[in-house]
Formats: structure tokens, C-alpha cells, sequence
């Protein structure tokens, strides 16, 4: 039996150089290496020229926080104007209605005359008129005064149309309106304790008053979302918003619209993260270094601290106060999103104050790209795994021989 002896250094030698101008021709070009994704370089060079670039790179710093105020706010006091107060209860379609009509003199033509009264008699009497329901055409029917519109108007003013219709037909007669069935509702739907159709009063209903007619929210106030939708028009708010400003409890109307949607907050984190997930809010809102925390943190061995970036679609009336230019100069994603990419570098100690301020948005992505090292790691690695087999080859034939 013939022992097997080591392979030559020659031959060793030759596998190192061989190793050594497969590290040069990698390192070369660093793309053929698997990647977590983009480096730093590669993200600033694939933003493209400057005239139409790709997206907007902006270094997250004073001017970007300063650049909020910009944000368009919409709201319901905004696109609902003149909601300060109660809106005018007016008599609708499908309402009750009910005439009581007051007679003086002797040629009464709705109130009997009483036994006791005289052929002379001129004192007041009144009658109730049976409940009636506006009808489609939004008419009611009144006795000796035919069919009147009543719908879209006040109860006063129904009451000014009766009095004027039985002039000349009964002495003096005076008329009180009263609405006994309102059918001015509001709907409210979606993730409520009991949706219902909720109607309005005189005194008026303000937003938070039908919600918890319904019966309250179920989700926690920092997760529901309440969207109005009244004529054609829909907005969308924070539960938490409405309850922190009382602008935006506005007087509702008839016909509107009310829809609780339980909606979580989360973004989404890749790269060199401890976490790479969706991850929910469970707050009102958090910061950008709340955000790095949840994921876990940056991986030491693996992390690039200068490479920290949050991607977001922003409006371009705030991209152009980043810029202090119009955006029209970035490519934008619809007719007002522009592509925005936020650098942070957390070797400076400024930048987490800065991300404690900078206040993260629903569907953001945090992105942590590699450390230029973690790359040379990963091809001594692959270095490793192409020459060992090689130099065990050559063992197990010098073994074999």
C-alpha cells in the first residue's frame, strides 16, 4: 500500500494564483457575488442624470423636516366648508308630516263647531290633520288647498305655503307644521359595534354623535380610518385626527356617508436589518429611528451605517421645497407623486437626532444596504469553496497513485 504524499508546493502555488486572479476578476465586477441588494454606489448611480432622474435622492437633515409644513392637509373642515354649524333641518321625501290648522269666526272648515258654542261664536278652534308621508314627488295633500310641495323646505316655510293656500277658503286660519317621522338620516357602516341609519335633529349631529349612535368603533382609535362621502365627493381621516381636532367633527348632513375601515399602519424593512418584514406601527405614529428599532436593528457584520434609506412616493409640492426648484424635473408616478429616496448616515451623531424627528408614513420602505466589506467577505467565502475541492481532488489522486 503506497501512502499518499502532499501535493507539490508547485502545485498549491499555482492554485493560489489561480485563486488570486479569480479575486481580481470578481472584484472587477462585484455584480456576478449574490447581494442583499443595492450598495450605496449602485444607489446613487442608478438614480440617473440629473435633468430626468429616476427618483429624488435627498439627504434627510433640517430642511428635510422643515419641508412638512408643505404637506397638503385635506380634511373634512376643508373640503366640507360652512360645516360651523347645524345645517337647516328641511322636510324630505318618506317623512312624516302633521298640520294642525287654527280657525277663528264662525265659518270654520276643518274644526267642528261644539255644542256649546253659539251660531255667532267667533272664538279659535283647531284641528289635527291626519299624519301624512311626503310622497315620491315630495307633495303632501291638504284639503281644500290640493297637493303642495313640501320637500327641500323648512317647516316654517310649509307652513307660510299652507296659511296663503286656505286664504279666502276658512276665517283666519293659522297652520303648525310638525315633523313626526324624520327620514334625514345619515348611514353609517363598515367596523362599527351596530351600523344604522341615524337621523338628524334639529339641534344638528356633528360626526362623533352618529359614531357613537352606532355604537362606537372596534378597532383602537390609532387603526380606524372614518371616510365621509357626501355628493360625489369621499375623504378619508384618522379616527385620532378627528378626536384631536375638533374642526374636523364636523355637522353632518342628510345623506352622508360615514364608513369605519380598520386600516394598520406598517412599512415595510430589507437589506441589512435584523428584521426583514412588514411591520405594523401599533402606534398614531412613529419616528424613523423607532422604525430601524422595530426591525431590529442594523447588522453589525453586515450593515453599511452611511447606507440607510427610506423610499416614499411624495407630492411634488414638497419635493419642490426639498429642492427649492419645481419637481417637474423628477419622474413622477401619476399626475402630483414624485419617487423620493431619503439617505440617513448614522455614523453622525446629528443624523439620530434628525430620525427621531423625521416621522415615518404609512407604507414606507426602510432599506439598509450592505458594507462594502460584507462583499469581500462573501468572495473569500466563494473563494474558499471553489480551490478546497480542488486541492482535496489533488489529494485523493496522489492518494490513489
Amino acid at each position: 500500500m503506497t501512502i499518499a504524499s502532499p501535493p507539490p508546493l508547485q502545485f498549491v502555488a499555482k492554485l493560489r494564483s489561480l485563486a488570486l486572479l479569480t479575486a481580481a476578476m470578481a472584484l472587477a465586477g462585484c455584480s456576478v457575488l449574490p447581494s442583499d441588494g443595492p450598495s450605496k454606489s449602485d444607489i446613487k448611480s442608478q438614480r440617473g442624470p440629473s435633468k430626468q432622474p429616476a427618483f429624488e435622492l435627498i439627504d434627510i437633515g433640517n430642511a428635510t423636516l422643515s419641508a412638512e409644513q408643505w404637506r397638503a392637509q385635506d380634511g373634512f373642515a376643508k373640503r366640507f366648508a360652512g360645516n360651523g354649524q347645524p345645517p337647516v333641518l328641511v322636510i324630505g321625501v318618506g317623512d312624516g308630516i302633521s298640520v294642525d290648522i287654527w280657525e277663528a269666526g264662525a265659518d270654520a272648515l276643518f274644526s267642528p263647531r261644539s255644542a256649546s258654542s253659539t251660531s255667532g261664536s267667533s272664538g279659535a278652534r283647531n284641528a289635527s290633520l291626519p299624519e301624512q308621508i311626503v310622497a315620491a314627488d315630495g307633495s303632501i295633500n291638504l284639503p281644500f288647498a290640493g297637493r303642495v310641495k313640501v320637500a327641500g323646505r323648512t317647516p316654517m316655510r310649509v307652513e307660510q305655503l299652507l296659511t296663503k293656500a286656505l286664504a279666502g277658503k276658512t276665517a283666519r286660519a293659522q297652520v303648525i307644521v310638525h315633523v313626526r317621522n324624520n327620514a334625514s338620516t345619515v348611514t353609517v357602516a363598515g367596523d362599527v359595534a351596530a351600523g344604522a341609519r341615524v337621523p338628524l335633529s334639529v339641534r344638528g349631529e356633528r360626526l362623533l354623535d352618529v359614531l357613537a349612535a352606532a355604537g362606537g368603533v372596534r378597532a383602537p382609535s390609532y387603526e380606524t380610518r372614518i371616510q365621509l362621502t357626501r355628493g360625489g365627493q369621499s375623504v378619508s381621516l384618522p379616527l385620532l385626527k378627528v378626536l384631536q381636532d375638533p374642526r374636523e367633527n364636523i355637522y353632518l348632513q342628510a345623506g352622508d356617508l360615514i364608513a369605519a375601515t380598520r386600516q394598520p399602519q406598517s412599512f415595510t424593512a430589507f437589506g441589512a436589518t435584523g428584521r426583514n418584514a412588514q411591520i405594523e406601527f401599533a402606534a398614531e405614529k412613529i419616528s424613523l429611528i423607532e422604525a430601524v428599532a422595530k426591525t431590529g436593528g442594523l447588522q453589525d457584520n453586515r450593515a453599511d451605517p452611511r447606507g440607510v434609506y427610506l423610499l416614499r412616493y411624495e407630492p411634488r409640492e414638497v419635493v419642490q421645497a426639498l429642492r427649492g426648484t419645481p419637481a417637474a424635473a423628477a419622474k413622477p408616478l401619476g399626475p402630483a407623486l414624485v419617487r423620493v429616496v431619503y439617505r440617513l448616515d448614522l455614523t453622525q451623531a446629528q443624523s439620530y437626532f434628525l430620525a427621531q424627528r423625521f416621522t415615518m408614513r404609512d407604507r414606507d420602505i426602510i432599506y439598509v444596504s450592505s458594507a462594502p466589506t460584507n462583499e469581500l467577505q462573501k468572495f473569500l467565502q466563494l473563494v474558499g469553496l471553489v480551490t478546497q475541492p480542488v486541492i482535496q481532488g489533488a489529494v485523493i489522486r496522489g492518494a490513489i497513485q
